[in-house]
């Protein structure tokens, strides 16, 4: 978010209080379930809580402050509510949207996140694998993705903060992601297409593989191609996943370009 930080203004930072009943109710859910997740995880204050943003519209963010979460928002690894860590919050700017006023929204939120698993890409998991486990994330090492089940959306997470800032718009952001993933090296699209039917799974691999046959056929372009497979796969850091294991970075005659470059560099004209 650095590279942003010149062009984005803060116009508000809400501390979300407990001022009605439903709210004060909210709060000591989560201290309850603090308590249980410290007690099963061997008490000694177990119960690794932590930070995460999540953006929505205006609408929604509202709807949660007031209600509590009502639905899942990701499925790239595994069914449930996604929020980013405090380190990656460019990954919640992107699926934010403005409104009538041109600002955007994000919910800076304490998470219970216990003893965690990782769920893998692809994966359509929506519950914990076992009561040992109370969150998922998609690195242990380096999550970017904290993935809570819709059973613990609304004991696990708690909104703390409601920011409402102006940011550059998402065609910028996209076009650091389309840099990101040029910067990646080559890739063979025939390569790639066998990558996203093994992460994307039987369903949604088959749309690949008619898209495929249509870029084959010289029906849709590079960029046209890249445009839907995003929308396809709904999530941009997946994407990067699978142009990672696609990466041909063999030493010899170019390859045709990718999708994602020629598109990276249609946007670039832009």
């Amino acid at each position: 978010m650095k590279e942003h930080a010149k062009d984005t203004q803060v116009f508000a930072i809400y501390k979300n209080s407990a001022p009605t009943s439903p709210m004060k109710a909210r709060f000591a859910a989560f201290k309850a379930f603090g308590k249980l997740v410290s007690q099963k995880n061997g008490g000694q204050g177990n119960v690794n809580v932590k930070y995460g943003w999540y953006s929505g519209s205006k609408e929604e963010i509202s709807q949660i402050i007031s209600h509590g979460f009502g639905r899942c928002n990701g499925q790239s690894h595994g069914v449930g509510v996604y929020l980013s860590p405090t380190s990656f919050l460019l990954d919640r700017l992107e699926s934010s949207r403005a409104d009538e006023n041109d600002l955007r929204h994000i919910l800076l939120c304490k998470v219970i996140m216990g003893k965690t698993e990782v769920i893998p890409a692809g994966s359509k998991q929506r519950y914990p694998s076992s009561g040992e486990f109370d969150s998922g994330v998609d690195n242990l090492e380096a999550p970017r993705r904290l993935v809570f089940w819709t059973a613990f959306m609304n004991s696990h997470i708690l909104p703390d903060y409601i920011i409402s800032f102006k940011a550059p718009s998402t065609t910028t952001l996209l076009i650091n992601r389309m840099n990101e993933i040029r910067n990646l090296g080559f890739v063979r699209v025939s390569a790639l297409h066998l990558t996203m039917v093994k992460f994307l799974g039987p369903a949604k691999g088959a749309l690949i593989s008619r898209l495929y046959d249509d870029f084959v056929k010289r029906k849709v372009t590079g960029v046209q191609l890249f445009q839907i497979v995003r929308r396809i796969t709904g999530d941009d850091q997946l994407l990067i996943e699978i142009f990672k294991s696609s990466t041909n970075k063999r030493v010899g005659r170019a390859p045709r370009k990718t999708c994602a470059v020629q598109a990276a560099a249609e946007l670039r004209r832009r």
